[in-house]
């Protein structure tokens, strides 16, 4: 009888967040195991014998990629890929598979909604009105949005779409991303900029980045003294391309007038994060991609490329294709048998 190859979750024994199909799965000849590993060494002990591995925030680095001969790919439950180091999956031949195209309209209305949230006072007229407070007046100064500007750092397919509902709102819209030219922002009514002219010019800044050695505490205290004084802050990206020290400095100085934040440096923060203490800023838990459709995508996506590397296959979403030309590459696909 052929072995079963593992399946593994090592982020709880209750698996992840949406659930694995175990019934495709066992008919690919995998068999699914959840476990709870506190640390790296127990990740990369309950990894030794594992064939496929997913993953949602756990680190996935050169020991735990050494000390899995059998493993031959793994799929992280996202978009991002800065949890897993890449160049050594490729050199060890493991695949690294993702889901790059779910939960775009949820993480736009998600920064849609801070911004809105963060504008108009949200949290502490609720406040105001929970403690029997009824003064209207004592919320200003806001500002109308019709006529401000919204500033987007990165111009992926959620910018896009933040732009989309920004420009409903009567916002004007510049973006800054090297890889995409000026005539494709202008064709979406974008206007194209520097960095620099960004964050000068826009009363809002949205985030919209991957997490990469470049983006990595880009926005820090220089950024911050670059802007506009008053301005707001969204990030729906990744909390380590803000620097959380120069985003409480810039708003405790008021130099910056607000912040809504669905992602930070460390999650869950520790209980007493400043940002707890400032009516400035709204915080929600990563939540941007949770609804009912985005986990049903998202479920779809991963289980199928699960069952592909079961069965040989190369997976939908190949974040690594450069593992393709690995002499080493683990898939049975890459040594495809020759025809008699």
């Amino acid at each position: 009888m052929a072995q079963s190859r593992i399946v593994l979750w090592t982020e709880g024994e209750a698996g992840p967040r949406f659930p694995l199909d175990e019934r495709e799965i066992g008919g690919a000849g995998g068999i699914v195991r959840n476990v709870a590993c506190r640390d790296e060494a127990g990740r990369i002990a309950a990894a030794r014998d594992a064939y496929v591995l997913v993953v949602s925030q756990a680190q996935i680095r050169e020991p735990l990629l050494a000390g899995a001969p059998r493993l031959v790919g793994l799929v992280r439950t996202g978009i991002g890929l800065d949890t897993v180091d890449i160049p050594s999956a490729t050199r060890h031949g493991v695949c690294v598979a993702h889901v790059p195209d779910f939960c775009y309209d949820e993480v736009a209305d998600t920064a849609m909604t801070l911004l809105l949230a963060v504008a108009r006072k949200v949290r502490v007229a609720d406040r105001h009105v929970r403690s029997g407070e009824w003064a209207p007046s004592a919320l200003l100064p806001m500002r109308r949005l019709r006529g401000l500007v919204l500033g987007l750092v990165g111009f992926g397919h959620i910018a896009r779409m933040v732009a989309e509902r920004a420009r409903a709102f009567g916002l004007r819209v510049v973006a800054c991303d090297p890889y995409v030219d000026g005539p494709a922002m202008a064709a979406l009514g974008v206007d194209k900029a520097a960095l620099e002219t960004l964050l000068a010019q826009s009363d809002i800044i949205s985030l919209h980045t991957p997490l990469t050695e470049e983006t990595r505490g880009m926005i820090g205290r220089a950024a911050f003294a670059a802007m506009k004084p008053g301005a707001i802050l969204i990030n729906t990206s990744r909390g380590k391309v803000v620097d959380e020290d120069a985003l409480v400095a810039a708003l405790r100085s008021g130099r910056l007038g607000g912040a809504g934040l669905d992602v930070l440096g460390t999650e869950p923060p520790a209980r007493d994060h400043p940002l707890f203490q400032m009516d400035t800023v709204v915080l929600t838990p990563h939540y941007a991609s949770s609804t009912v459709e985005a986990m049903d995508d998202l479920a779809r996506k991963v289980n199928r490329q699960i069952v592909q590397y079961l069965r040989g296959e190369w997976p939908t979403y190949l974040a690594n294709p450069g593992v393709r030309k690995q002499a080493g590459c683990r898939l049975p696909a890459a040594h495809p048998t020759p025809r008699p």
